[in-house]
């Protein structure tokens, strides 16, 4: 069974890859509150903020049609959001037909960059290392144990519920070849079913595997991450640069539409 469709990418040598998991936590949800903390409709800062995370997913070496692929997942309704807000200004007083088109476009076309810059990030924060080494990360910087126990454990377990797809789907084209034409939602209801029955009895095999060998919620690593001195300044460099501009753009920006 292939399971390399969550850290697909996470072996990859590339400086960011390098970086310590905390690091680039902190790293990425700095950048994603600065980019936020952005005024609506001022497009201009985008510009930088986009230039500056694409030069990170170039330097990462992780390939663009993947990132691509992950944006389109979650795009239509980033979309759907940025479309709503213009609409949500029709039939109020004080808005003329070209004021909505002005700025409500112009928010409207904000509120995609923001979100879609945000998730941009996270993706490359995902990709560019394991995830139960970002987990580990979360937890150095103070998550719940608790919540990063059901989280190391999630993220273990989805690769069962995984290979009992793939199973069930191997055994259900073995019976009725090519499309299904007829009861389709309850053939697919049925494979659901069982994929879950399944799967919960492999959890409770392996979980009990894993306390007959004395697991105590605790994952071990052999690879502990090391918090170096690049990395703070990497990280210190990256979120000052992002921080300054945010700072400084709003004169301007006012300044060059003044003009």
């Amino acid at each position: 069974m292939k399971h390399s469709f969550i850290d697909k990418h996470s072996n990859l040598d590339s400086p960011v890859h390098r970086i310590d998991p905390r690091a680039r936590l902190i790293a990425a949800f700095s950048a994603i509150v600065i980019i936020v903390s952005e005024p609506h409709g001022n497009l201009l800062p985008f510009a930088f903020y986009g230039v500056i995370i694409l030069g990170v997913a170039a330097i990462s070496k992780i390939p663009p049609a993947y990132i691509l692929k992950r944006c389109l997942v979650v795009s239509p309704f980033i979309i759907m959001a940025a479309v709503s807000y213009p609409l949500s200004l029709t039939g109020k007083d004080g808005y003329e037909a070209g004021q909505l088109l002005t700025e409500g476009v112009r928010t409207g076309l904000t509120i995609f960059l923001k979100a879609f810059f945000a998730l941009l990030l996270l993706i490359l924060l995902t990709s560019t290392g394991r995830f139960h080494r970002l987990l580990a990360g979360l937890r150095m910087l103070g998550m719940p144990r608790l919540l990063g126990i059901l989280s190391a454990l999630m993220y273990r377990y989805v690769f069962i519920l995984h290979d009992e797809l793939l199973r069930t789907t191997r055994a259900r084209d073995s019976r009725t070849p090519g499309k299904i034409r007829i009861n389709r939602f309850r053939v697919y209801g049925n494979q659901a079913a069982m994929i879950f029955i399944r799967s919960l009895d492999r959890s409770k095999m392996v979980y009990n595997s894993m306390l007959s060998r004395g697991f105590s919620g605790e994952f071990p690593d052999m690879n502990k991450s090391k918090l170096r001195t690049g990395d703070v300044l990497v990280t210190g460099f990256f979120v000052l640069l992002l921080f300054v501009f945010r700072m400084i753009n709003q004169p301007l920006i006012d300044q060059f539409l003044n003009t």
